[in-house]
């Protein structure tokens, strides 16, 4: 399903009104009767009840105009609040208004509500997707009353005072039971806080040209299709063997974070690779050994010092001719031998590669060397490393994270895994918005786990991008498993490996 950024939603609109033809008043009463249905249904158990309806200025408020005349004729008691005046109201609201007028439907005006009871049904209509920035204060306190009164709230088309593009709220928003959008969901409602405030988001069609995506600028967002994995995984062939079942190098690790090797290994392994081998400082290659038992290790000299250095690339690049897929990263560290070692293998390293945590750090403020690679590419940065990798604060990218990510891949042609909430997995103008995963997952060595799913299914043949959109699938829905038998809290990476072979078998053809 195809999500919307507000600039997108505004175009569709445009394209529906200038270039095709669609009356706004058509697109707007279509919408009234779509709200004043969600309505009805909710209040089916309600004798007589009282149905507020909050307009605020644009086309927001006009569908809220337009939900009141079709409640009206169903015999709702209905009463209008609306924050602007009767003079601030233009175009098609102000048709719908005055329909409301002449049906002498009880409208008030200001940014306090009069006293009139509690009401059983709050429409929000005040705001929309055109919200930008910070709520103005004088919403606050209208806000602050709906939330308050505990009663049903429909929200149309996204609830006021959540970001329409980047799913946050600064400082409120509207706490909807069920928001009714058109057309298509916005992204918002579905990064960071917009699934708590959104509730039952109910996808309404009002007449909006059937239109391809790519008509509309920016990137193609797309929410994440179940039916991808479904077509993914076959059951194997009776005449398989390991050396067909994808082999990964894994170049991770270090004294102090070992943990990271091995759990990507297993990130790997647990999802079909056939064979691992996990490049390890050989002081502390007994920790890999005794830890990595169905996986092979690749002891190299470190000096004692615990950690990969330059010295090591010609005995790891021997390595590469075996290897179906190369995951560089976890746990390395960074210390300056080490990252110059971490550059020269993203140069040399001629199969798909899956460059994750400190694999990144040596690229900051510099995407060039790994926009220039020949070969494929993951890479696979949380917001601090991707603020880093882009030079631009990570309060910003959360703010205007389709935006800023839009201008990314306009130059960038590899594959993004975008850690934010929920991940997103960017590739030239595609970008999927994946639907798994729960707050458990915020706990040390998960991104370890998701980068070795990721490579693994990589090594079985899979393109980057939906190794990366899959993989995060995966990751989210074994974290699932965790928490409907444990909970959320205690939940640590490693639970997430034996819960992968569950969630893949779910999808396996015969």
């Amino acid at each position: 399903m195809r999500l919307l950024t507000s600039r997108q939603a505004r175009e569709l609109d445009h394209i529906s009104m200038v270039d095709m033809g669609i009356s706004g008043e058509s697109l707007m009463g279509n919408a009234g009767k779509c709200i004043s249905n969600r309505a009805r249904t909710l209040m089916s158990d309600n004798k007589n009840p009282l149905i507020l309806i909050l307009c605020g200025k644009g086309n927001n408020g006009g569908d809220g105009f337009a939900a009141a005349t079709e409640l009206y004729h169903h015999k709702y008691i209905v009463h209008i609040h609306s924050t602007v005046g009767e003079e601030e109201i233009k175009g098609d609201s102000l048709q719908f208004y005055n329909y409301c007028n002449s049906l002498r439907v009880p409208i008030t005006f200001g940014l306090v509500i009069p006293n009139m009871g509690t009401p059983d049904l709050i429409i929000d209509a005040l705001i929309g997707t055109g919200l930008k920035g910070t709520l103005k204060d004088d919403f606050l306190n209208l806000i602050n009353w709906a939330n308050q009164k505990k009663t049903k709230i429909i929200s149309v088309d996204i609830p006021s005072g959540l970001n329409s593009n980047s799913g946050t709220v600064n400082p409120i928003s509207i706490m909807a039971d069920d928001t009714i959008t058109f057309g298509s969901p916005k992204l918002g409602m579905y990064f960071r806080n917009g699934p708590e405030f959104c509730g039952n988001i109910i996808l309404e069609d009002i007449g909006f040209p059937k239109i391809n995506i790519t008509d509309l600028k920016g990137l193609k967002w797309r929410l994440f299709s179940e039916d991808i994995v479904k077509d993914s995984f076959n059951k194997p062939k009776l005449d398989i063997h390991k050396h067909a079942s994808g082999k990964v190098l894994i170049i991770a690790g270090s004294l102090g974070m070992t943990g990271a090797a091995i759990l990507a290994t297993y990130g790997a392994l647990r999802c079909g690779a056939g064979m691992t081998i996990t490049t390890a400082p050989s002081s502390i290659n007994d920790v890999y050994e005794s830890s990595i038992i169905e996986g092979m290790t690749l002891p190299l000299d470190d000096n004692n010092s615990g950690f990969l250095k330059m010295s090591n690339f010609e005995q790891i690049m021997e390595k590469m001719n075996w290897a179906d897929c190369v995951l560089l990263g976890p746990g390395l560290g960074r210390d300056a031998l080490t990252q110059e070692l971490i550059i020269n293998l993203v140069k040399r390293i001629d199969k798909p590669l899956i460059l994750d945590a400190d694999g990144l750090f040596p690229f900051s403020n510099n995407l060039g060397p790994l926009n220039n690679r020949e070969f494929p590419l993951v890479i696979t940065p949380h917001f601090g490393e991707l603020s880093r990798l882009i030079g631009i604060k990570t309060e910003i990218i959360i703010s205007d994270f389709p935006k800023i990510m839009t201008d990314v891949m306009k130059t960038f042609k590899k594959t993004i895994v975008a850690k934010q909430v929920p991940v997103c997995v960017l590739e030239r103008d595609e970008a999927t918005v994946n639907i798994s995963g729960n707050p458990g997952l915020a706990t040390a060595g998960t991104g370890d786990v998701l980068a070795g799913i990721i490579s693994g299914l990589c090594a079985q043949g899979m393109s980057c991008f939906n190794a990366a959109s899959i993989g995060a699938f995966v990751h989210g829905k074994a974290s699932d498993l965790v928490v409907a038998e444990n909970g959320y809290k205690g939940q640590v990476a490693s639970d997430l490996l034996s819960k992968i072979p569950d969630v893949l078998k779910q999808y396996e053809r015969a």
